[in-house]
């Protein structure tokens, strides 16, 4: 059908008319359908028409019309008349590209062929056969990259691809402004130039056939080539291979004259040619560009393919580099293996890392030293005699095996693999038995050389340096292992290679350390490991790691800077003048008055909503101020509750301030993530929000990777929260742990809770002592934010009649004991609007429902809960009524805190109290051991009337449970530790029962696209890290009962299950339950 004026007279004549027009304004610029039908003062669908018109003629008008489908705009791509020379250029230079391009490329060939179409006979028959015959080749990537970039660069559309960097593992992936495609003049490689708009928003060039997975970037907005773009800067240094980054340098040659011709002859572009010397040779100078690192890497591989007859001159770091390669290529290949083993006699700590320009080697002495040094002065913060001179020395020790023949061979076999694709060293070479050995005998008196000093200190200290890699193992292995490597060859030349080169150092007195108590000196141990294996890892970071390191030790906020930030958060809050606002603010300023008293031990005892978080962070900060403390460690006992403290940290102090460190932890963007994974490492921050089950398994443990950042607990105030937690079966190890960092340590520790536990009641074994309470008089704030009344009802009840009860609330939170209770009840509420919360839902679909649950609350709508307890210790949420099943006493009052927390609740204008209801469930199934005791303690001071607004009666209760316990230190964890036996104590001591798997939950469309991403870009530990927030942990004993459900994720290389059953939105894992389950 034609357009509606085809029909007017001289319809045709208008018609060809406005197609030359149409042409004519195709050749400006690219134009919508609607912009043409503008100019042209027609209809949008005759344009349409007419574009069409003009498809069908372009093979016999020459030009191609173009199409933008993502812009919706049209163009014209007119076509150039070439001469028969211009045909032969382009065809020589086709076939030249096709030549150095890394495989068959379908694009150089079709146009070669239609280049040789045109060619006169006989020229046209050779060339076609000639082309033709090139497609035996094998495929290569640059021919559909070259496609992708060209369409992209036509549109000015974003590419995004990976592209292998040289000197890197893995591919990086970039995004693109194509701005120009350039050949490089020295090895006629496609490089694609623009601007990256990943990292550094730089321009920058890729080579073509270094580009991976090309894709265009589905984006409407166009981006503009800058006027003042000239593509001759950017591949004027190139040599080859461009890395991009770095400035050029200018490289000073020598030829020999058998390659002196050659040289004048090649036309090598930015090659000036210096002087002829009487001996023929010939010196140049090449400016060439260099890599992010500063080093001209793509020169590197041409210097080296003139053998022997070329000398690097200048500058010195690249002659170097092609020296040491010359000497690795002999040592590689000559059959003299013992060539270059030890370079100009001195010994090495550490291979060159790839990036470095000067592809230095750190010298051991070096790395000795550095690790020394910084050993010495994180141990200056122990309050033990010579412990910062004691540390210096095991610094000294560490690595001293490295002086063996065999250690230094092995690296030099590791390097040679990592650069040039030998052989890997076969195992690894044990590198700390030397320096054991001889601290061993250095602190007992039993080496025999008069260059080495000793004084009677015990063996136990060779732990530090014979496992600063590894697991501490107990004291029988050890001692084995250094007896038997003692008289080694290996450690023998080690010793003496380290005394003849550290003489100076060896030559001085050896510290005296005072005695200490077995298991002061089981403490001291970790402590001294745990500085030695940060200060190692922080210089190995140092040489390898450059950046990482500068990043990690980059100045951060003094904490008397945080502590003003605090007092201007609380003035803001003061303003709003109510009654529970003015308790926060006196038992605020208490907080700021008692952060003058002596370190040591405090006890922050504030009823629910007193502001004790806030309040205990400000005494923290200015009692570290005041007393020179380099930080602040808070402790929550569960991932639940650590998320809004550390959130409200954050807001307080600033996130780069404040480091969130446990297993749940989700960092928000990849710059959070580097920073947060670094400090994590050794808790190198200001402020550290973690839980207790990292604070104290990682004091007792171990693995070096765990104990490396408990050095940096030594000067810091401890915080506690929720203090009662602390499991009563671990009480003496945990406790005596938290006396030796106050004692030796320089540790403040305080202790903060509603319901205080009697940890410094006499109860037949060491507890604390000196504990000073930080707000006097607390049973006045009991009284005053007294916001809620209790109701017993001790009968047992059925569920349906509790059920019935929660019906006849609007807003209603109940807390049951285990997770078997909250699913019985929810299902006795029998109401689809009610809220279910257990640990069977994994953490971010937890915190989706409470995020909803306190939406429902601010909006004043009907909402009814049923939670087990991890709701009721720090959780911020506020029902005017909570119902609590007969449990622990401590548990019960922190339930009431969700109740009229913020004194909000009124009926008339005036004023009311919230009510809690403590209730008996008639089919209890409590769990057994402390808490069942601690539930029928809780039943019989309730009968005797006990005042649950008394903090004094949680001082009769905690002494009456921990008297009545059998042991507090069940499982013997502290006679291991008299026994020096670090494995069975990190193997006993689990805050939290590890006697559970984890199971991956993908069962919730909301979730599961980050969970994939997570699975495409990581495995290992590192998955399961990031994996944490869709993770339920299932017990053991359950494993066999739900086998149908699971399986087993072996593709991850790591302990992990993914769960095939049933998941409901309102109860999470639907075939799970154990009347004996856990109480969250």
């Amino acid at each position: 059908m034609q357009p509606d004026d085809t029909d007017l007279p001289n319809a045709t004549h208008e018609k060809a008319l406005r197609l030359v027009r149409l042409l004519e304004l195709l050749k400006l610029k690219p134009w919508t359908a609607q912009q043409l039908a503008t100019a042209l003062g027609v209809r949008k669908r005759a344009v349409l028409y007419y574009l069409e018109d003009l498809k069908e003629l372009e093979p016999y008008l020459g030009f191609r019309l173009l199409h933008d489908e993502i812009r919706h705009t049209y163009a014209l791509n007119a076509g150039v008349l070439l001469s028969d020379i211009d045909k032969v250029v382009a065809h020589t230079a086709l076939r030249m590209l096709y030549h150095h391009s890394s495989g068959h490329n379908q694009q150089y060939l079709e146009a070669m062929l239609k280049l040789a179409r045109g060619l006169p006979e006989p020229a046209r028959t050779v060339a076609q056969r000639s082309a033709e015959s090139m497609a035996a080749r094998g495929p290569g990537l640059e021919g559909s990259n070259l496609e992708k970039i060209t369409n992209a660069w036509f549109r000015r559309q974003l590419v995004q691809f990976h592209y292998q960097l040289p000197g890197r593992r893995e591919p990086t992936k970039f995004e693109l402004e194509t701005y120009f495609i350039e050949v490089s003049r020295a090895n006629m490689a496609v490089y694609v130039i623009g601007r990256e708009r990943s990292y550094k928003n730089e321009l920058r060039t890729f080579k073509l056939a270094r580009m991976q997975f090309v894709t265009l970037v589905g984006s409407t907005e166009a981006y503009e080539i800058p006027a003042s773009f000239d593509p001759r800067e950017y591949l004027s240094d190139a040599w080859g291979i461009v890395g991009g980054g770095g400035n050029p340098v200018r490289v000073k040659l020598r030829f020999l004259p058998s390659a002196v011709q050659r040289i004048r002859e090649g036309g090598y572009p930015n090659l000036r040619e210096l002087e002829q010397r009487d001996d023929g040779s010939l010196v140049v100078e090449v400016t060439v560009g260099t890599d992010e690192g500063g080093f001209p890497i793509e020169l590197l591989s041409w210097v080296q393919s003139w053998g022997p007859r070329v000398e690097v001159l200048e500058p010195e770091f690249f002659r170097q580099r092609w020296l040491e390669e010359a000497v690795a290529v002999a040592e590689l290949y000559s059959s003299d293996r013992n060539l270059g083993s030890t370079a100009n006699g001195s010994y090495w700590a550490h291979t060159p890392r790839k990036d470095d320009p000067r592809q230095r080697w750190q010298p051991l002495r070096e790395h000795l030293e550095a690790v020394a040094g910084l050993a010495r002065d994180f141990a200056a913060q122990f309050n033990v005699p010579a412990a910062s001179e004691l540390a210096y020395w095991l610094g000294i020790l560490h690595d001293l095996g490295k002086y063996s023949q065999e250690f230094q061979d092995y690296l030099r076999a590791a390097y040679r693999a990592d650069r040039f694709g030998s052989p890997p060293p076969a195992g690894k070479v044990d590198h700390s038995s030397a320096g054991a050995v001889l601290g061993r005998d250095l602190l007992l008196a039993g080496y025999e050389d008069d260059l080495i000093p000793a004084n009677g200190l015990g063996s136990e200290l060779a732990w530090v340096v014979a496992y600063h890699h590894g697991r501490i193992g107990d004291r029988s292995l050890l001692t084995d292992r250094l007896l038997r490597r003692r008289e080694s060859p290996e450690v023998r030349q080690a010793l003496d290679r380290a005394c003849e080169e550290l003489e100076d150092i060896f030559g001085g007195v050896a510290p005296e350390v005072a005695e200490l108590e077995p298991l002061a000196r089981e403490f001291f141990i970790r402590m001294l490991l745990s500085a030695l294996v940060d200060a190692d890892r922080l210089d190995t970071e140092r040489f390898w790691s450059p950046r990482r390191y500068a990043y990690r030790t980059a100045p951060k906020a003094n904490l008397q800077e945080l502590l003003a930030r605090v007092k201007e958060g609380q003035e803001k809050i003061r303003s709003a003048d109510t009654l529970v606002n003015r308790a926060r603010w006196e038992i605020y300023q208490a907080a700021l008055e008692a952060a003058a008293l002596e370190p040591g031990f405090f006890r922050l005892t504030v009823p629910t909503g007193g502001g004790k978080t806030r309040s205990s962070l400000a005494f923290a900060l200015e009692h570290a101020v005041k007393f020179g403390l380099r930080r602040v460690v808070y402790a929550v006992p569960y991932t639940s509750i650590i998320d809004q403290t550390a959130e409200e940290f954050a807001k307080l102090l600033g996130a780069e301030n404040v480091l969130e460190h446990h297993s749940a932890y989700e960092p928000a963007d990849a710059e959070e993530e580097s920073r947060a994974r670094l400090a994590s490492e050794n808790w190198d921050m200001p402020v550290v929000v973690t839980t207790t089950v990292q604070l104290f398994e990682s004091l007792l443990s171990n693995n070096p990777s765990k104990l490396r950042k408990i050095h940096n607990l030594a000067g810091s105030v401890i915080v506690l929260d929720e203090v009662q937690t602390l499991p009563a079966n671990l009480l003496q190890p945990t406790l005596d742990v938290l006396k030796e960092l106050v004692r030796h340590y320089r540790v403040s520790v305080v202790l903060c809770t509603a319901t205080q536990p009697a940890l410094d009641a006499p109860l037949g074994f060491a507890m604390l002592e000196g504990v000073r309470e930080i707000v006097p008089d607390p049973r006045r704030y009991f009284r005053q934010l007294k916001r809620v009344a209790y109701r017993l009802e001790l009968q047992p009840q059925p569920w349906e009649a509790v059920a019935e009860r929660l019906r006849g609330h609007d807003q209603v939170l109940c807390i049951v004991n285990t997770k078997q209770q909250a699913r019985d009840l929810y299902a006795a509420l029998d109401d689809p609007e009610a809220v279910h919360l257990s640990t069977h839902m994994y953490p971010a679909h937890r915190r989706e429902v409470l995020a909803a649950i306190r939406d429902r609350l601010k909006r004043n709508l009907p909402c009814r809960v049923v939670s087990t307890q991890l709701v009721e210790a720090g959780v911020n949420l506020d029902f005017p009524m909570v119902y609590r099943a007969l449990g622990p006493l401590d548990s019960v009052v922190q339930a009431a805190g969700r109740c009229n927390r913020e004194g909000r609740l009124e009926r008339g204008g005036q004023p009311v109290l919230g009510e809690v209801t403590v209730f008996r469930p008639e089919r209890e199934g409590l769990p057994q051991g402390v808490y069942a005791s601690a539930t029928g303690l809780a039943r019989n001071l309730l009968r005797q009337g006990a005042d649950l607004d008394d903090p004094e009666l949680f001082t009769r209760y905690f002494t009456e449970l921990y008297r009545d316990l059998t042991h507090t230190d069940a499982k013997e964890v502290q006679s291991f530790r008299q026994q020096f036996n670090y494995p069975k104590v990190a193997e006993l001591y689990r805050l939290i029962g590890d006697n559970t798997f984890p199971v991956l939950v993908r069962k919730r469309a909301q979730d599961a696209a980050a969970i994939d991403r997570i699975l495409s870009q990581h495995t290992g530990f590192m998955a399961l890290r990031k994996l944490q927030p869709y993770i339920v942990n299932i017990y053991a004993s359950n494993k066999e009962k739900l086998a149908p459900f699971i399986r087993e994720m072996t593709e991850l290389d790591v302990e992990l299950w993914e769960w095939t059953g049933n998941y409901s939105e309102k109860l999470g894992i639907e075939e799970l339950f154990d009347a004996g389950d856990s109480v969250v």
